[in-house]
């Protein structure tokens, strides 16, 4: 099953994530406040997945990987939104869903500069939101 959801910001890419949720019916209620309903949800119901720019974040029980009766743990992904304003208002989103506040948006240099803010969420996993400033390009004043 296949839907469109119209988000207030628009996530550029996110590499691979699989998420195994011993809390799992609310760990779907959390995404899917989030980012809205799962663009694919398998026919069992027990692996829903959002497309997140080119790839997808899948979320499953518990059960399904190898620690049976746990949370992640020490999780993190990263994603990278298209507008600098995007990662204030997906982090508002993520706050408003149940996140708890890592680091709030603010301009900062890691490997580039960018506009960074992280969160934690409900089940430990730490989710990274950034977008890079625009690099000034040689035919074009700073």
């Amino acid at each position: 099953m296949t839907t469109q959801h119209q988000r207030p910001y628009r996530i550029v890419t996110l590499n691979y994530v699989s998420l195994y949720i011993k809390d799992f019916g609310e760990a779907i209620a959390f995404y899917r406040q989030v980012f809205g309903a799962p663009e694919s949800v398998d026919e069992q119901g027990a692996i829903y997945g959002w497309r997140m720019g080119s790839t997808w974040l899948t979320v499953f029980p518990s059960t399904a990987g190898t620690a049976h009766d746990s949370n992640p743990r020490n999780t993190e992904f990263a994603i990278q939104v298209a507008a600098v304003g995007d990662v204030d208002r997906l982090h508002r989103a993520l706050i408003a869903a149940g996140a708890t506040e890592c680091m709030s948006p603010a301009d900062t240099t890691m490997y580039e500069p960018m506009r960074f803010a992280c969160v934690d969420d409900p089940f430990g996993v730490r989710i990274d939101v950034y977008c890079p400033f625009e690099r000034p390009t040689l035919d074009r004043p700073p």
